[in-house]
């Protein structure tokens, strides 16, 4: 049985679905439509700060520690998605968190159904980028997102061609998940301008004729979907699919 249909049959006694919620890998837990947290796992408890995940109870993100609270609408408007859509979505989201560590996860979350078929609210599962060793950061984040890469190309010549700026590799990050050039710009603190420049660059480097070109291209000559190491300490939460 999938992990989302045993937590949404609601036939399971409390005690054996808290059991089995316990032994889910990774960071899990549900919330009520208002966004409050209904039960979290230890690993999500621990992750933020919390002592137990009682702890979490009946409260929402933004009494979370500071710098995940400061994405707390962010997170009320993916839950009502959910809610409203019936439809799951996976979230990339990168912040700094009680214990010191900047980590990066990729969070699904589904709706969680009650046993006449209402919604009470909304599960989510949260997975370290880093716990896959099999697979390189960008890949995984492909793969998250629903999209296979293509194996890099690994002739010398052809990835020093391909050296890409710190910019415009966080500008065709963003891109290849569908963020406009306002979404970028806000979220590395520069103009509209200056991020229409590096699509200029990315253009010209990868060979691309237009910017919906530019996915293929970068896929194609094994430089995208890849999270620039200057993003993994910089906050982010959005949308990688739905």
């Amino acid at each position: 049985m999938h992990s989302t249909q045993i937590m949404n049959d609601m036939s399971l006694p409390p005690s054996m679905l808290i059991s089995l919620f316990e032994q889910l890998p990774g960071c899990w837990g549900c919330k009520d439509t208002q966004s409050r947290f209904v039960h979290v796992n230890n690993a999500y408890a621990r992750l933020v700060g919390a002592r137990t995940p009682d702890e979490l109870k009946g409260k929402s993100d933004g009494q979370l520690p500071e710098a995940i609270a400061e994405h707390a609408e962010q997170f009320r408007e993916q839950d009502l998605h959910v809610i409203k859509s019936g439809k799951y979505i996976r979230v990339l989201n990168i912040h700094p968190y009680p214990d010191g560590h900047w980590q990066a996860h990729v969070f699904t979350k589904v709706p969680w159904y009650g046993s006449k078929g209402e919604i009470l609210g909304t599960i989510f599962h949260g997975q370290p980028l880093n716990d896959n060793p099999m697979l390189g950061v960008g890949q995984w984040i492909c793969k998250a997102a629903g999209i296979e890469p293509v194996e890099s190309l690994t002739t010398e010549g052809t990835k020093s061609a391909m050296q890409l700026s710190t910019r415009e590799s966080e500008v065709l990050f963003f891109h290849q998940f569908g963020k406009k050039p306002q979404f970028i710009a806000q979220s590395l603190g520069v103009s509209v301008k200056t991020i229409e420049n590096h699509f200029a660059n990315l253009r010209v480097k990868l060979g691309a004729s237009n910017k919906t070109e530019l996915v293929d291209k970068a896929l194609e000559m094994g430089v995208g979907c890849k999270i620039p190491d200057s993003l993994l300490k910089q906050q982010l939460t959005f949308v990688l699919s739905q």
